[in-house]
């Protein structure tokens, strides 16, 4: 398996792998990642460190901003790319490039006018442009080299900028947010290298890709919708001490996500059926111990001096690393199903139950909150798995409807006319 720049072609010849051999991709694959999220947080200590909170502040709300604008822009390609066509994957990821390099370019003119514009354009349109030049990858399967890549271009952009940060009698924020977005400037020359010669298209059907927008919005407010509200609703502290338990959590349930993606094509060549994923002992296994390890973290917790309130959180945030192992795994076999409007759907009535339960239970703090975001995932899995036991359309057509064959998305048809189901 090579790491070398992605040259736009698929993988020929690739071996058919063993149930284990999926399990250690993931594996490595959650590794990378963890070391990327490292990484980040030796950046964020160098900002307060070297250049001070208010900084951060503004470096955060950027992130932010830009998340908020790129990510469900994203979204209808990062959905695509795994399930369509060869010729749909290179023309959408042509548009995924050019849409991205729409908000470089002017975030990198508006570089002496306002920071927070100007970094979240090149921020998150960088984003972008990566995620384009690593689809090949990720639609091959190989998640291990994608988030190899991540971790490269995290580590990259923190040794520049944080040799600026240290080195620099007086340090600024902008030099050294220059500094971090350079490797996202090299990962666009090789983005532009890669689509040469292809076509632009949009993602989809107008509908469809309104629908991936959506659920990008749904999702973004279920995963920070909890904490804005724990700070409205109590103080910095509380949000502190939840956010702990919410970041452990989502570390170490990437692992879920590792392994549905490491079925990318056989879930594509199966049409979508559950038996060409991840096999159920394989994900129970994964899900069990990356749970236990934040549950022995928060038993831990308890005999160290640190507030109970926080060990308490991450005993109980283990049972939601559980739920969303399962739940990564699920949103692939969904997403191969084309079944969009379901998790968009879900995604947007249960953000609205767990914001409730989050105020509801305000009063118990950080310990309310993980509760509330247990329960919102068993109510997010119980949906999911409800849907993957319903029939879904006929097997999966990849004719262009533009060329008079056939419809583009399954997703098109009411979920109530699917035809056999592909478990």
């Amino acid at each position: 398996m090579s790491s070398a720049p992605d040259t736009g072609a698929p993988d020929a010849g690739v071996p058919v792998l063993s149930g284990r051999q999926h399990i250690t991709k993931a594996l490595i694959a959650a590794l990378w990642t963890y070391g990327g999220r490292g990484t980040g947080l030796l950046w964020t200590a160098s900002l307060i460190g070297q250049v001070g909170v208010g900084a951060y502040g503004q470096y955060a709300m950027a992130y932010a901003a830009g998340a908020i604008l790129s990510a469900p822009l994203d979204n209808p390609f990062a959905v695509r790319a795994i399930r369509e066509s060869e010729d749909r994957f290179v023309r959408e990821r042509s548009l995924r490039v050019l849409i991205a390099l729409a908000m470089i370019i002017p975030g990198l003119l508006l570089t002496p006018f306002s920071y927070i514009v100007w970094f979240g354009l090149v921020a998150s349109g960088g984003e972008m442009i990566f995620s384009a030049l690593k689809s090949r990858r990720l639609r091959d399967g190989h998640p291990d080299v994608v988030q190899r890549w991540d971790t490269i271009r995290q580590v990259s952009a923190v040794v520049l900028g944080g040799a600026y940060l240290y080195l620099a009698p007086d340090p600024s924020l902008t030099i050294a947010s220059i500094l971090f977005v350079i490797p996202y400037l090299v990962v666009a020359v090789l983005a532009v290298w890669t689509i040469r010669g292809d076509r632009p298209q949009f993602p989809g059907p107008p509908k469809i890709a309104a629908v991936l927008f959506g659920e990008n919005l749904a999702v973004a407010l279920y995963l920070q919708g909890d904490v804005l509200l724990l700070g409205f609703l109590t103080d910095s502290t509380t949000v502190g001490y939840y956010s702990i338990a919410v970041v452990c959590a989502w570390a170490l349930a990437q692992v879920g996500a590792a392994l549905g993606s490491t079925y990318h094509e056989k879930l594509r060549d199966g049409d979508g059926r559950v038996s060409s994923g991840p096999p159920m002992r394989h994900t129970v296994i994964l899900a069990a111990a990356a749970g236990s390890v934040l549950f022995a973290a928060g038993f831990v917790a308890l005999f160290l001096p640190v507030a109970t309130e926080i060990a308490a959180a991450m005993m109980i945030m283990s049972l939601f690393v559980c739920l969303r192992v399962v739940i990564f795994v699920d949103t692939v076999i969904l997403s191969m199903q084309r079944r969009d409007i379901v998790r968009s759907s879900a995604y947007a009535i249960v953000v609205v139950i767990k914001l409730a339960m989050v105020a509801g239970l305000v009063w118990a703090g950080a310990v309310g909150a993980a509760i509330a975001t247990v329960i919102a995932d068993i109510i997010l899995l119980t949906v999911f798995t409800i849907a993957l036991r319903r029939p879904v359309a006929d097997p999966i057509t990849t004719a262009d409807p533009i060329a008079g064959g056939g419809t583009d998305d399954a997703v098109s048809q009411s979920d109530d006319e699917k035809g056999p189901t592909r478990r």
